[in-house]
């Protein structure tokens, strides 16, 4: 049976957190390392979790809201001058666009770079992917993978992985939708956004900004009462809640979600990896 993990490389948000990086997960499958989301700080956290940013050759993206997708410049060149020679990302519709963009960006560094003798594989003959609808993605990998198309402000994809008798699902950005209790009925673990955690940002603000933000986020996100609903419905067996804004409550958080949901709840943490096996277990980095 293959082994399984889940390392949360980035659990936080747009907004700037020492304490968090931006929103990126790898899952490992064996010695296959397979990247989802690409946030600022993903290659530096890749090296802190001792993941060679060069041995991951595929990426798949959510949607390209710029919290998950900050990092892929570096991830893209950093990782193709450390020695990657293949790269596949699978996105949404327009994440060519937004890579073409990255490689026109840095056309002379590349071209120099290439100059000194690199080779251009790896980053000049990226294979892109573009979803435009759900259903069954064809990328190369022997597992079986499946999108689904999410509640947000942005076209955004939740995406589950079927390995052998093993299932994961990553929602990305979204709010309630019957489309993430499908795409999880059963997954052994489902990591979720739970944006609308309780945070001291936005706790008893006197700030109209701030309140205006906060009841719009209600509309693109779920709070941790809301993932626990869905993992519930979906008979999931672990629930892992990410994407936090600074100084989330995480008790307060746990708490909503086990208090709807009577499996494993994990408030998520960078560098956090989570085990998948037949009694999930947890550990943080060292």
């Amino acid at each position: 049976m293959a082994d399984v993990k889940i390392t949360m490389l980035g659990t936080g948000s747009p907004r700037p957190d020492l304490e968090r990086s931006g929103p990126s997960q790898v899952l490992t499958i064996d010695d296959r390392h397979i990247l989802i989301d690409c946030g600022e700080g993903t290659t530096a956290q890749l090296m802190r979790a001792g993941i060679a940013p060069e041995s991951i050759q595929y990426l798949f993206m959510t949607h390209l809201h710029s919290d998950h997708v900050f990092g892929y410049g570096q991830f893209l060149l950093g990782g193709w001058g450390l020695g990657r020679r293949k790269l596949t990302v699978v996105g949404p519709k327009g994440m060519k666009h937004f890579h073409e963009t990255i490689i026109n960006l840095f056309e002379e560094d590349i071209t120099y770079r290439t100059s000194l003798g690199r080779p251009g594989n790896g980053v000049l003959d990226v294979n892109i992917i573009e979803i435009d609808e759900s259903g069954e993605v064809s990328c190369g990998l022997p597992w079986k993978i499946s999108a689904a198309q999410m509640v947000h402000n942005v076209l955004t994809y939740g995406y589950r992985f079927e390995i052998e008798e093993k299932t994961v699902v990553l929602s990305g950005d979204t709010a309630p939708t019957p489309a993430i209790v499908e795409l999880s009925k059963g997954a052994d673990i489902l990591v979720m956004d739970a944006c609308l955690a309780p945070t001291g940002v936005y706790r008893n603000t006197k700030s109209a900004e701030l309140q205006k933000i906060w009841d719009n986020l209600q509309k693109e996100h779920c709070s941790p009462q809301q993932a626990g609903e869905i993992s519930k419905e979906a008979g999931v067996k672990t629930l892992v809640l990410t994407h936090f804004l600074p100084n989330i409550i995480e008790e307060e958080a746990k708490q909503q979600a086990a208090e709807v949901f009577g499996g494993e709840v994990i408030v998520g943490k960078d560098l956090q990896v989570i085990t998948v096996k037949k009694s999930v277990s947890t550990s943080a980095f060292t």
